[in-house]
């Protein structure tokens, strides 16, 4: 399967929304979670709890698939390697698995859908070119985000660092991204207007009835490892690589690290690991690298299918 998603093969897309569907099915038939958010923390008082089960689970379905193709066209558009591939879409997915974010439609997944927006912009600024409309939509985008899931706010300092990273300093397109993501809160004032008080609560956790929380630690060991991996190549490949490649892998690994560092301080101080789902966003700019043109490939294709053995193993623990 590995192989099939490592070229460009552009109708494997269509098995996403395929593994999608067959995960679902597994927790209709085989339930192991309890559902997933103590607490929802989005600005707009929106409750997708009392949501209808299949409208929920269809509008799942469609975001996470709209989710792993946009970051894939994100990932090929802006020439992340040399050819079209369609592994960003597929670790995203069999990430997501490890969370109970994946079975029901939620604000997750609208901030998941928001920050990859936001992403794209950011990376898509030129190193000569004006970036102002860039950064502009990139700061409105996370500040969309940030509304479903504020822990997304504290990404606006990898806006800063992005065009400091990319561009030469022009005050202005500091200054912009300020008004952009301040932007989507203007409406949120019209029906929350006391949202600050809300605005890091950190009420969501996680909850695995059946498995315990060895499916959440074992996974990230998995990925943790094929992340390593991942990064022996990179470091290989900026040798070779063009100045703009050099750049944007260094964002992208920066706001790796950084949503790592806030997930984990978020853990030990609140004793909740739900904040890492952020992470899955970033993570398909990273670990793709783990599987292409290495000597022994065996190591990470046993580690992924691994990973795909404990999404279903899950089910029937």
């Amino acid at each position: 399967m590995i192989k099939f998603f490592a070229n460009n093969n552009s109708f494997v897309v269509i098995l996403i929304p395929v593994f999608v569907i067959l995960h679902l099915l597994l927790d209709h038939y085989f339930p192991s979670f309890n559902m997933s958010t103590v607490g929802q923390e989005n600005l707009w008082n929106l409750d997708f709890s009392v949501m209808d089960n299949l409208l929920s689970s269809v509008l799942a379905v469609i975001f996470i698939s709209v989710n792993a193709i946009l970051l894939n066209f994100v990932f090929n558009s802006l020439s992340f390697y040399d050819k079209f591939i369609y592994l960003p879409s597929l670790t995203y997915v069999f990430m997501l698995f490890l969370f109970p974010i994946s079975l029901r439609f939620g604000e997750d997944l609208v901030g998941h859908l928001f920050f990859i927006l936001s992403f794209y912009q950011l990376l898509s600024i030129q190193q000569n070119e004006d970036a102002r409309n860039n950064a502009f939509l990139s700061a409105l985008f996370l500040g969309a985000a940030a509304t479903f899931l504020p822990i997304y706010s504290v990404f606006f300092v990898i806006i800063w660092f992005g065009l400091f990273t990319i561009r030469p300093f022009v005050f202005r397109e500091y200054v912009l991204p300020i008004f952009g993501f301040l932007f989507p809160f203007l409406w949120v004032v019209l029906v929350n207007p006391f949202f600050l008080n809300e605005m890091f609560s950190f009420s969501s956790y996680l909850s695995h009835t059946n498995v315990g929380d060895f499916v959440i630690y074992v996974g990230y060991l998995i990925v943790v490892v094929l992340a390593l991996l991942a990064n022996k190549k990179i470091l290989e490949r900026r040798i070779k690589s063009s100045i703009r490649y050099k750049r944007i892998i260094s964002v992208s690994f920066v706001s790796l690290l950084f949503a790592a560092s806030v997930s984990t301080l978020i853990l030990i101080f609140r004793e909740t690991y739900f904040y890492f789902t952020i992470i899955l966003v970033i993570l398909p700019f990273i670990l793709p690298y783990a599987f292409l043109n290495i000597k022994r490939a065996w190591i990470p294709n046993a580690l992924f299918y691994a990973l795909i053995v404990l999404n279903v193993v899950k089910f029937f623990y």
